[in-house]
């Protein structure tokens, strides 16, 4: 008879209890020690948008356009922003170019510190590719929701962060039985709470937040993590890898393809009043009656 067999039940029980709960925190720890690439690439890509943007809205204002109506990075990134009216006439790149556009300082610190929370913490557990297509899927279809509910512009990555949310509260619900327990209610129960607050505070008119955008991000988000392996448990089936490699293609020529089309409309529009006046000429009489008010 072998000790073990001479041992309680008990006491074999909570040896295996203990031994799984340390290979539960090893697997955590050398998957939180993993490197952060893209969150940190979306981090400095919206963080240099925005002093452009800024930058250039300056000169634009120096130029004759410059009113309470718009500030300065608004009115650069009139050219990327979520506009249903260009939407609809096919300019649908702006579904993803608005994910990288932000209003104002604050703006952009609110969704660069969901990303870089976030974002870390998502890249971590499923890495590079699958961070990308949750990201951009996310922030796309929150974009196209926001097309179809709000009729006003819209611009920003908080889409693609509540995406991110999503994310992370399907990771600690799937993957609860690899995780130390107080880990798992803190990424879904500790999550709840705020949830629901911040899109309670959508429904307040004084507040300008667009809950379409938050919403269609936030669900596919979840939906996105909840097909996904994670870097926690090696469990994909063999057809997944090509369909990653598959998704990540199409995402990467969808950024490709949004930056070139987002970079012929800034040359196109920005190149001086005239021309500003000449793409948005609506935009441009409303700006005039306020200045000339």
């Amino acid at each position: 008879m072998s000790e073990q067999d001479k041992q309680p039940l008990g006491v074999v029980a909570d040896k295996q209890a203990y031994m799984d709960l340390v290979h539960r925190q090893v697997r955590l720890v050398k998957m939180m020690n993993k490197p952060v690439v893209l969150t940190w690439w979306l981090l400095v890509i919206n963080v240099v948008l925005w002093i452009a943007a800024k930058t250039y809205g300056i000169w634009l204002g120096d130029q004759g356009l410059g009113t309470a109506y718009l500030n300065a990075e608004q009115l650069s990134f009139w050219t990327g922003l979520k506009l249903n009216d260009a939407i609809a006439d096919g300019q649908w790149w702006r579904l993803v170019s608005s994910q990288f556009v932000h209003l104002d300082m604050l703006h952009l610190l609110f969704n660069a510190y969901g990303i870089f929370v976030l974002g870390r913490f998502l890249e971590r557990c499923y890495g590079l590719r699958r961070m990308l297509v949750l990201y951009l899927a996310s922030g796309t279809v929150g974009a196209l929701a926001s097309f179809f509910i709000n009729p006003g512009p819209a611009g920003g990555a908080s889409g693609a962060v509540y995406g991110l949310v999503g994310g992370v509260v399907v990771f600690g619900i799937k993957y609860r039985k690899s995780l130390p327990a107080e880990l798992s209610r803190a990424l879904t129960v500790g999550l709840a709470p705020w949830v629901i607050l911040s899109l309670a505070v959508g429904f307040i008119d004084a507040i300008p937040i667009d809950n379409a955008a938050h919403v269609g991000g936030l669900i596919t988000g979840a939906l996105v993590a909840s097909v996904m392996a994670s870097r926690l448990r090696q469990e994909e089936v063999s057809w997944s890898k090509p369909v990653l490699w598959a998704l990540t293609v199409v995402a990467t020529l969808v950024l490709i393809w949004t930056l070139a089309q987002w970079s012929n409309e800034a040359v196109s529009c920005l190149g001086s009043v005239d021309d500003f006046a000449a793409c948005y000429p609506q935009l441009a009489a409303e700006l005039a009656a306020v200045r000339d008010g």
